[in-house]
């Protein structure tokens, strides 16, 4: 699942700036000052804006190469968040009044168009004069509701500008007679400026703007003095709400397309996954040797009998991976205290949550997987503590052994059709695969409202995923191994003290329990001992184990497995291991803005 988080969470990371305003871009800049900055700006009838900016900048003590602008492209909508107000704008003619470089370069940059005037190769010093003329379409607030005008409204110094502007003079020129004006300054566009009109023309002034304080100027005009070209051109803007938008179409799709493919998952999963069994035997018997048994499929759940010993010949670890079809950390864990009763390895206890592990000599040959763990655990001699294992060079003791318990259930003891890790891994890549594309389709059909019905394949990629281990088959033999299995289970989860059935030279205590630690019943399997050791019938001595303190204590040692199973599996983890709107009258802003600096 963690794979699962971090390809959800790289999917949002691209999907995300759809949806994102574009940001207010900010210039690369030094210690220069812009101390006249002076704005033409003739409007026509059809609401397009010829503007002349002329700015005089004075360059830090290092020099720079010119200045740029930035100028928005597009622009929010504040009672409409499906489109985008669209700021036209054309570079015309660059000069510089005082000589110096004046070539142009033009990028668009995060909704913005940024205008760089200047060469690389030169440096100016000094005070340098830069004039840049350009047109815009799209300041026009038409009849506005509040103030009965058609306004131009316009941040003429942006609120982008990292330099400090000691001087701004705006006149604006219009079609018409201009009934009425505000200047509006600050880093909010709300501290009065001054403004003046006459005829036709408004002039507005301010001092000590820059550095992320803009200017905002308003022209008000006679309703109607905008020809319909004036109105401002809309694009559409991708939003969450606007692609996927929850309709009796697209809902009824999405939920329709959903259950189709949840009903396949659960199909799948509870008939096409189902185990081979053996037909006309009573679960957990197998055919007799020589013999061929019937195989089909388990068509319901079979009740479970009692079984007083483990299967035969199997190890716990392979009966942890037979029981989910994973090899998991207490499947291992398992395996290790198993190695440890049959007399492969010592287990000392020497701290609260420290273990030392002395190799010995067995009384029986290791299988395969448990040959290559105790190999890779002693790998840097015969002791090892569990603070050792936390070192790179066992990185591969927890992923080499679970490889090789799920290979030995497969290959060896032939438990499973396919390798059930195998299985889980094809599970998993086609779960994210729907999920991916569920998210692709949503994205595509969005551009036309529709993205709803990709949660379809979202959920159905979800559902996979979290039933990825329930996709593979056991065999027939298998499946008579796995109700033996329950059968032991059931024993030692429901056996009293005087139900125990002792067996001739086996401490039955020390040789089930990694049995019961993978079932997860070591602590129950501990209490029954100890009451027979109050009745006098058991002692413990486990020849495998030395606790920590003086002596045995029963008590604590249950919860001294669980602690070493939690250690064990944290060191084995650890060393595979790492806007606008309105009237512009009030203030606030207006359409168009930006800023820039020196280079």
């Amino acid at each position: 699942m963690k794979r699962l988080g971090m390809a959800l969470f790289a999917l949002v990371l691209v999907v995300a700036p759809m949806f994102l305003a574009p940001t207010q871009a900010r210039a690369d800049v030094g210690d220069g000052t812009i101390t006249d900055y002076r704005v033409v700006a003739t409007v026509d009838a059809d609401g397009n804006a010829s503007v002349q900016l002329t700015l005089t900048y004075v360059f830090g003590s290092d020099g720079g190469h010119g200045v740029k602008l930035f100028l928005p492209l597009r622009q929010e909508i504040g009672n409409d968040p499906d489109h985008w107000r669209m700021l036209d704008t054309t570079i015309g003619q660059v000069t510089s009044p005082s000589g110096a470089n004046a070539e142009v370069q033009t990028d668009e940059e995060d909704g913005n168009l940024l205008v760089r005037v200047g060469s690389e190769n030169q440096i100016f010093h000094g005070t340098q004069t830069y004039q840049v003329n350009y047109t815009i379409h799209g300041l026009i607030a038409p009849n506005q509701a509040t103030s009965g005008l058609d306004e131009f409204n316009w941040n003429a110094v942006g609120d982008a500008w990292e330099v400090p502007i000691d001087s701004v003079q705006v006149t604006v020129n219009g079609p018409a007679a201009i009934t009425r004006v505000a200047c509006f300054s600050g880093s909010d566009f709300s501290r009065p400026c001054d403004a003046a009109m006459s005829g036709t023309a408004a002039t507005y002034s301010a001092r000590g703007v820059g550095n992320g304080s803009g200017v905002q100027v308003v022209a008000g005009f006679p309703a109607g003095t905008f020809t319909q070209a004036a109105q401002p051109r809309l694009e559409r803007r991708l939003s969450v709400g606007n692609m996927f938008p929850l309709t009796p179409w697209t809902g009824g799709a999405a939920a329709a397309l959903s259950a189709l493919g949840l009903a396949a998952v659960f199909r799948r999963t509870r008939r096409g996954a189902r185990d081979q069994v053996y037909l006309g035997l009573t679960p957990g018997v197998a055919p007799a040797p020589g013999q061929e048994g019937t195989v089909g499929y388990q068509t319901q759940d079979v009740p479970v009998a009692v079984q007083f010993t483990p299967p035969a010949d199997a190890r716990p670890g392979e009966l942890g991976t037979l029981t989910d079809a994973t090899a998991d950390n207490k499947d291992i864990t398992a395996t290790i205290i198993d190695l440890a009763v049959r007399g492969h390895l010592r287990i000392d206890q020497t701290g609260k949550k420290d273990w030392r592990f002395t190799r010995l000599n067995g009384g029986d040959q290791p299988v395969g997987y448990e040959s290559k763990l105790l190999s890779k655990m002693f790998s840097a001699g015969d002791q090892v503590t569990t603070d050792d294992l936390r070192e790179s060079r066992y990185a591969g003791m927890l992923t080499d052994t679970q490889a090789a318990l799920h290979k030995r259930v497969t290959t060896d003891l032939k438990w499973f059709t396919r390798n059930p890790a195998t299985v889980r891994g094809l599970a998993l890549a086609a779960g994210l695969g729907l999920i991916v594309a569920g998210v692709g389709l949503g994205l595509l059909l969005g551009l036309v409202g529709w993205g709803l019905v990709g949660v379809a394949g979202v959920l159905t990629g979800l559902a996979v995923l979290v039933m990825n281990n329930k996709f593979g088959h056991r065999t027939a033999a298998g499946s008579a191994v796995l109700a033996q299995t329950r059968g032991f289970e059931l024993y030692l989860t429901t056996a009293e003290a005087d139900q125990i059935k002792f067996e001739e030279g086996i401490d039955v205590f020390s040789r089930y329990l990694p049995y019961a630690i993978m079932f997860g019943v070591a602590e129950r399997w501990t209490k029954v001992f100890a009451q027979l050791a109050e009745q006098g019938r058991y002692t413990f001595a486990p020849y495998w184990y030395t606790g920590y303190g003086y002596g045995f204590n029963y008590s604590t040692f249950s919860s001294s497995m669980d602690s070493l199973a939690s250690t064990m599996s944290s060191s084995m983890q650890h060393a595979t291991a790492a806007t606008s709107g309105g009237s512009g009258f009030s203030g606030g802003g207006g359409f168009g803005g930006g800023g820039g600096g020196g280079w």
